[in-house]
């Protein structure tokens, strides 16, 4: 086996929450390119139809479903339809977030609304552990759990103390499931940094041509934001055999930061 082999994903399966987003259909297409099968899952049917077809493009199956990872029936409901598509679930991303609630841009936590925390604890941990609960009975070889945290989990700074709690959170939960269900699964975290995607932009008002200075203003040493495909990357390390000795940790992916 060569090195690059080590990094195929040939008989696999990854079940990606939050699929239909920037880094979901990143993920879900370098997954595919690797040799994986793919079930995406967010509530727009319509971004999750344009996964599919990029993924069936690579050769690969995909299976998508519209559902709410923070209702209490959504993760056994998303569990059930990948497993009745694609046959098993070897690798899950729990990369499902964001604000969550009423607030449209980061707020300071004193300024943080109640049903804002509360969403954004619901949207950003709960649904993780939720759905690796849904999950792992039914991954009955084992596998690969990956959570994609963010670096306000690690390093909070200015406004999103909500969001950067929620992570935080999840980058403990992390260390603890993968103690939990070690040897047979592993369990991992990537922590990126300013990563423009849709909801980045939206959020913060910004457009490409504000990346530059996007970058200067978080401190980036590498001088510029990270892209969904540096974060796809990532993921592929964690979820194949490159990464199989790897557990129990969260990495930041933030260009020196």
């Amino acid at each position: 086996m060569s090195i690059l082999d080590r990094f195929r994903l040939d008989g696999q399966v990854a079940l990606i929450t939050g699929g239909g987003g920037g880094l979901g259909h990143a993920m879900a297409t370098a997954f595919a390119d690797v040799g994986a099968d793919i079930c995406v899952t967010a509530r727009k049917l319509d971004k999750l139809e344009a996964v599919r077809r990029d993924v069936e493009a690579r050769g690969r199956r995909c299976a998508v479903i519209s559902a709410d990872v923070t209702s209490e029936d959504g993760p056994a409901t998303i569990t059930e339809h990948a497993l009745k598509e694609l046959e098993k679930i070897t690798i899950l991303i729990n990369n499902a977030g964001g604000l969550g609630g009423v607030d449209k841009a980061p707020q300071p936590l004193m300024k943080t609304s109640d049903a804002s925390w509360e969403a954004q604890i619901a949207l950003n941990l709960t649904s993780a552990w939720r759905m690796t609960k849904a999950c792992v009975p039914e991954m009955k070889d084992g596998g690969v759990i990956i959570n994609i945290s963010s670096i306000l989990g690690l390093k909070p700074q200015g406004a999103g103390g909500g969001y950067g709690a929620s992570k935080a959170a999840m980058n403990n939960i992390t260390i603890a499931l993968a103690n939990d269900l070690a040897p047979r699964f592993r369990v991992n975290g990537i922590a990126p940094g300013p990563v423009p995607t849709e909801a980045f932009k939206k959020a913060r008002k910004v457009t490409e041509a504000d990346f530059p200075r996007v970058a200067q203003e978080w401190g980036v040493p590498l001088g510029r934001v990270g892209t969904p495909e540096d974060v796809s990357a990532t993921a592929v390390y964690l979820a194949s055999d490159a990464g199989s000795w790897m557990t129990g940790q969260t990495l930041l992916l933030a260009g020196g930061m």
